[in-house]
């Protein structure tokens, strides 16, 4: 038995360079992968940061409505009656800026507005006509506390709006 060699090509020779462009495609998948994950963990804390002053927001505004009801109901320098509440409701027109932790950087505008009601209509209650409308004998004046809160700056920031209603019947 003779052995017969069988001249080949050398091996260095068929590779092709399969692997190099393997490797880019697998880099550049990797980066795109990368890099929409850095995008949703930016858009999912920017979301949550925005969630946050959106309760801030939403706290400060009931915060404000609160402050107006106690303006109105809770004056101990005068006497709970319809045209002492009539007045501070006309008067109401204040802007807050909390201090307390929680509220940091927030502010609720907060107005009132009133209307006299008795059996057969509604009026509403301006500076002008206030003096006119108070010395009436009408039956009850329904109170509308609008609070208006900010919260946050630039992009972050939120704002909501609480109306809080009211009435006050005198006999």
């Amino acid at each position: 038995m003779s052995l017969k060699l069988i001249h080949s090509k050398p091996i260095h020779k068929q590779q092709q360079g399969f692997l190099l462009p393997l490797a880019i495609f697998i880099v550049v998948v990797m980066g795109v992968f990368a890099l929409v994950l850095s995008r949703n963990t930016i858009q999912v804390s920017t979301s949550a940061v925005q969630e946050a002053i959106s309760t801030q927001a939403f706290y400060a505004a009931e915060s404000g409505a609160q402050r107006g009801m106690q303006v109105l109901f809770f004056d101990t320098t005068q006497a709970l009656t319809r045209q002492a509440v009539d007045g501070r409701c006309v008067a109401l027109n204040t802007t807050y800026t909390f201090t307390v932790s929680g509220l940091n950087n927030c502010s609720a505008v907060v107005t009132c507005t009133c209307q006299f009601q008795d059996e057969t209509h509604c009026a509403p209650i301006t500076p002008a006509n206030y003096t006119a409308a108070a010395a009436s004998n009408k039956l009850s004046s329904f109170y509308r506390i609008t609070s208006a809160a900010t919260c946050g700056s630039g992009n972050l920031r939120a704002e909501r709006t609480i109306e809080a209603g009211s009435f006050l019947k005198q006999e």
